[in-house]
């Protein structure tokens, strides 16, 4: 067992009935209903991984995740995917210290932000701590400094079951961070359900107080994925495989234009056609 499984070792619950767990090198059984999860290569799988991604080019990008971890974040996102570069981790830290704090990163694929993050995912990628459904999160009400996601939310099916499992794992004063599509083309991994507004992201956090608020990318980022995204389908001719092979292709020629969005990424005037939108908020004592 890592030593961030025996961090958060005294908070984990049963997802099912959230009774307490009892864990040794190989299981975490439930001391009330019994269950028994294993613990294998450092991880803990409350579910079964799902197979890969649900078309081609999720597909792709799965198998690069699994091949290349965190080189295809480092590479694959920060310099040749048609978005101007984020620093999430940088931004998490700015509101809490995994050294810590307990910090969950939920959806958290291939990427670790930190060594400290706790991260969990419906895949078994090799950084991957816990493997669950996140609408049933495996930990003790009021337990998680916070809970952090980029580029998730968009890919669950039932969005306030998964707010209100936070909501209930949250510590009074912890706080949520989230990178949200909204102008952003479709993307399985493995759905792809929801685009949310500014306006939109805060009703998913109901009685939460904002933090803050902004467009980590800009118009330019909007117009090179468009761009991509009308070439590439048209091109492939109804292909899909042809598609996510013309798409990636064209991204690395493309790709410098991004930068350009130096100049527009978190004006507020600009946020009504935001790519994605970053919102924080905190649990306050009143809830």
């Amino acid at each position: 067992m890592n030593g961030r499984l025996k961090k958060i070792a005294s908070i984990l619950a049963c997802p099912v009935c959230k009774g307490d767990l009892v864990l040794d090198e190989t299981h975490a059984q439930c001391t009330t209903c019994r269950a028994q999860y294993a613990i294998q290569n450092g991880k803990i799988y409350f579910s079964k991984p799902p197979v890969s991604g649900q078309d081609t080019l999720d597909g792709i990008k799965y198998h690069l995740k699994r091949l290349f971890g965190q080189a295809y974040y480092r590479i694959g996102v920060t310099m040749i995917a048609p978005t101007y570069p984020f620093n999430f981790a940088k931004e998490v830290k700015r509101h809490v210290d995994p050294a810590t704090d307990i910090v969950i990163d939920i959806g958290a694929g291939a990427m670790r932000i930190d060594d400290n993050v706790i991260c969990i995912d419906i895949f078994d990628y090799d950084n991957i701590d816990i493997v669950c459904d996140i609408k049933s999160l495996p930990f003790k009400d009021d337990s998680v400094t916070a809970f952090v996601s980029r580029s998730a939310l968009e890919h669950v099916p039932e969005p306030n079951a998964v707010i209100n499992e936070i909501r209930r794992c949250t510590s009074t004063g912890g706080i949520s961070a989230h990178l949200i599509p909204f102008m952003m083309p479709f993307h399985a991994s493995p759905y792809d359900f929801q685009r949310y507004t500014h306006i939109g992201a805060l009703k998913l956090f109901p009685n939460w107080t904002l933090v803050e608020q902004f467009a980590p990318f800009g118009p330019v980022t909007l117009l090179l994925q468009s761009v991509i995204e009308i070439a590439s389908s048209l091109l492939s001719f109804g292909n899909a495989r042809l598609k996510s092979i013309l798409y990636l292709t064209l991204c690395v020629p493309l790709f410098p234009v991004k930068f350009l969005d130096f100049f527009f990424v978190r004006r507020k005037s600009l946020i009504g056609i935001a790519p994605s939108i970053f919102t924080v908020v905190r649990k306050e004592i009143t809830q």
